[in-house]
């Protein structure tokens, strides 16, 4: 049966995040309005997986569950490093060193501002974002709504890659794409086989401490 709920929910959600990146081109915001566009961003998220999802997603999770999803958001982190490191040394063999290494400084670049913010409020939003807002939101929209909706008309396993394919391709990165396109896949596995919302979110919110905790010690 067709989730004409979620769908509407999807398009509804990937409208207002074109209007928002059209403003943002248009006025070049602040940090402060950065920060509140990519919140607005994280909102949209939830709305579209809260309201056009399936509730049978939302069961509360078990402790056992919890930690085997902590467990595998340490995994997807270690491999994240490997695969970013993998696709490092592919990309610096083609383009050079320098030149890679300015590509990653890009992709850094937008968190990296944010959380290095002489004002708190936007430091501390930025991290809020990123370990709570940034996991509850993606995977509420990109897995428990997405996925679900796309499972029926091609399939499981072209369902989770489709998701994650968006999931990457918002991000916006260059050298990351990979990496986070990996991710998602296997946070949609997770999904698909836990059938609980909250085993990515945990996952999710796993992999972002890490790697923000690794960021900070870089600084």
């Amino acid at each position: 049966m067709t989730n004409s709920r979620g769908v509407r929910w999807f398009f509804f959600v990937m409208g207002m995040l074109f209007l928002t990146a059209v403003v943002a081109r248009l006025f070049q915001p602040s940090d402060g309005l950065k920060l509140a566009l990519l919140a607005w961003q994280q909102l949209l998220f939830v709305l579209g997986g809260v309201f056009g999802s399936s509730r049978r997603y939302f069961q509360p999770i078990k402790v056992k569950a919890a930690v085997k999803a902590l467990a595998c958001g340490f995994g997807i982190y270690v491999l994240n490093i490997l695969v970013g490191a993998l696709v490092f040394v592919a990309a610096a063999h083609f383009l050079g060193k320098d030149a890679v290494q300015e590509l990653m400084r890009g992709d850094r670049a937008g968190v990296e501002m944010l959380v290095r913010n002489t004002q708190p409020h936007i430091a501390y939003g930025a991290v809020i974002l990123l370990l709570i807002g940034a996991p509850l939101g993606e995977e509420l929209f990109f897995r428990g709504l997405l996925v679900d909706l796309l499972r029926d008309r091609v399939g499981t396993i072209r369902a989770v890659f489709l998701g994650a394919l968006l999931f990457a391709l918002l991000h916006f990165y260059i050298l990351q794409f990979v990496p986070v396109l990996i991710s998602g896949v296997i946070l949609g596995l997770l999904f698909v086989r836990s059938k609980n919302i909250f085993f990515p979110v945990i996952a999710h919110a796993t992999v972002n401490t890490l790697a923000l905790a690794a960021l900070l010690m870089s600084l």
